[in-house]
């Protein structure tokens, strides 16, 4: 209830939030935000630091009064949607957009002139895998999200991966419309052991291919990683504003570490106030327990990215293996691609 009502005061106080729904909108007072977000899908779970750091009024405690998020975008245009929304508002100190790595690196790879540049991540490693019902056959047809069909093809070269709603993924499954879909660890794995345990079933009886070990196989790198514009990394306004953003970020999500059941009350204060939880799908669980077990994955990822004095922290040596992976057969590839060069979410040299 606290939160609610913390959350409710600010929004009244500042009306930060309410131009979040339109992509190039200015701010409520006619200027250009400090600092916007391009989130890569609806506020959730996956996205419960953030969430705490807007119900506990973080951001604005660290000098941010003006941020404002951007509706949800097609699958891979999180980078265009940045790079335009910076572009039609030179004087916003920063712009910031979420996305896997696996996406990131190939899309700056093909388009140089994006400008945006990786600088954290809230997940060390990607929760991509293929959930089915039993093992896949070769031949097989595997329902992916557009934006990673290609990815999975290469992965899976004996089945068949086609592109299919993301909204309905689960039913596709239990249905047989697909052998197997692209899954995440963190939100259909275990949404879809409910639905099985809710119908008799044994909820292990789900096969989960994990697509990343950390010993061989894909190189997917880091997931949830948060980019921004090249301009947010330029003046040291740019990187004061840009550090405060990420600071208040990381000390949301030790907030959703420490207190689970009040990051999950804040995901939901945050899904009414910024209209970002427009989808109807079917992978999520309409239960506590649910709720519970999905942000305890979420903040197991979150715990592997803590280096030195901080969550968050890229290392390049993970960094240039994935992308030296994504890119195998693209020559003279920068193993560093993308990836910010000037420290500035790096942990602090005692």
């Amino acid at each position: 209830a606290s939160f609610k009502k913390t959350f409710q005061q600010n929004v009244l106080r500042h009306g930060r939030f309410s131009g979040a729904l339109s992509s190039f909108s200015t701010a409520p007072d006619g200027s250009s935000p400090e600092v916007a977000v391009q989130l890569d899908y609806y506020m959730s779970l996956q996205f419960a630091g953030v969430a705490c750091a807007l119900v506990n009024d973080v951001y604005q405690a660290k000098g941010i009064n003006n941020l404002q998020f951007l509706p949800t975008c097609p699958v891979g245009l999180e980078a265009s949607r940045v790079r335009s929304f910076q572009n039609a508002h030179p004087t916003t100190m920063a712009t910031f957009g979420s996305v896997e790595q696996n996406i990131f690196t190939p899309i700056l790879a093909k388009d140089p002139s994006l400008n945006v540049t990786a600088v954290a991540s809230m997940f060390r490693r990607s929760p991509l895998c293929i959930a089915s019902l039993g093992p896949l056959k070769p031949g097989d047809t595997i329902g992916a999200h557009e934006d990673t069909v290609e990815l999975l093809q290469r992965i899976f070269p004996e089945q068949k991966v086609v592109a299919s709603p993301r909204g309905t993924k689960n039913t596709d499954l239990l249905e047989g419309t697909y052998a197997g879909i692209q899954a995440y660890t963190t939100t259909e794995v275990p949404a879809l052991q409910h639905i099985l345990s809710g119908r008799g079933m044994d909820p292990e009886s789900l096969h989960v291919e994990v697509l990343e070990d950390d010993i061989d196989g894909p190189k997917l790198g880091y997931s949830q990683m948060l980019f921004a514009s090249n301009e947010s990394l330029g003046s040291p306004d740019h990187r004061q504003t840009s550090t405060a953003f990420l600071e208040g970020t990381f000390e949301g999500w030790q907030h959703a570490i420490s207190n689970p059941s009040e990051a999950i009350e804040a995901v939901s204060e945050a899904q009414k106030m910024l209209q970002l939880d427009d989808e109807s799908n079917d992978h999520w669980h309409s239960s506590l327990t649910f709720q519970k077990e999905m942000l305890d994955r979420m903040n197991d990822h979150v715990k592997e990215t803590f280096l030195g004095d901080r969550l968050g922290v890229l290392s390049p040596s993970r960094w240039s293996e994935a992308t030296g992976w994504l890119l195998e057969n693209k020559k003279d590839v920068d193993p560093m691609l993308g990836l910010d060069s000037t420290n500035l979410w790096q942990p602090k040299v005692s």
